[in-house]
């Protein structure tokens, strides 16, 4: 056999060796999910790569597994992207995802929207009371509202803001009043209801959890911005 067919039957074998770890390392970093299209495929390719190594040096026992982990791979595949395609956002659910859980599935999403549910409310209406628990989370869709603490107008906030992030998985009472400043739009899941379908799918409550703290940050970079520009 030329040596130079041996090196590339090698390189091929080990290539596949690499793709395998980092699958899984980036399984394990939380870099990807299980049901990633790009996980499926990275461990995929690894096991092809390795069975066209073994054409040169034959081994049953690594064959049988390389096949089937690609029987695997291909089912996982094919079931993902069914599960894509069969599950059905409406325009606004759709807009509601992509501003605030880009990374989270269409399945996963749905679960999460079932969850949950729109509300449309008037101006006045009270979403939350300094020191009593809010006991959900809740995106404001359309309208404003204002925060208030003592009874004095701290802060604003209009659609596309998330309400009770800080305390929706525990309860804890909230830090500032909120009521509507204008008839609004709203998505509502109680904390209740939010930690048990985050019990059910781990990965779900990570997608939440990356996303509220991402949030968060912004929230609070807007925050500072605004504070260094008053007036001293």
């Amino acid at each position: 056999m030329n040596p130079e067919v041996l090196f590339s039957y090698d390189t091929v074998g080990l290539l596949g060796v690499v793709m395998y770890i980092s699958a899984y390392a980036s399984l394990q970093l939380r870099l990807h999910r299980g049901t990633d299209y790009t996980y499926i495929l990275m461990n995929l390719c690894a096991a092809t790569l390795v069975l066209i190594s073994l054409t040169n040096n034959f081994n049953l026992s690594s064959a049988i597994i390389q096949v089937t982990w690609i029987t695997i791979s291909l089912f996982g595949l094919g079931w993902t992207i069914h599960s894509h395609y069969s599950t059905k956002l409406s325009d606004e659910e759709s807009a509601f995802i992509r501003a605030v859980f880009p990374s989270m599935s269409k399945r996963m999403a749905r679960r999460f929207l079932n969850a949950g549910v729109f509300i449309d409310a008037e101006e006045g209406t009270s979403i939350a009371t300094e020191g009593e628990p809010i006991n959900a989370l809740i995106y404001l869709q359309s309208g404003s509202a204002e925060f208030t603490l003592g009874g004095k107008t701290v802060g604003s906030c209009t659609h596309g803001t998330l309400i009770g992030e800080l305390t929706c998985f525990d309860g804890t009472p909230a830090t500032t009043s909120v009521v509507l400043s204008s008839p609004a739009r709203y998505f509502l899941i109680s904390t209740e209801a939010l930690n048990r379908v985050c019990n059910a799918d781990s990965d779900l409550r990570i997608v939440l959890e990356s996303a509220i703290t991402q949030g968060l940050r912004s929230k609070f970079a807007t925050a500072n911005e605004q504070l260094s520009l008053k007036p001293v």
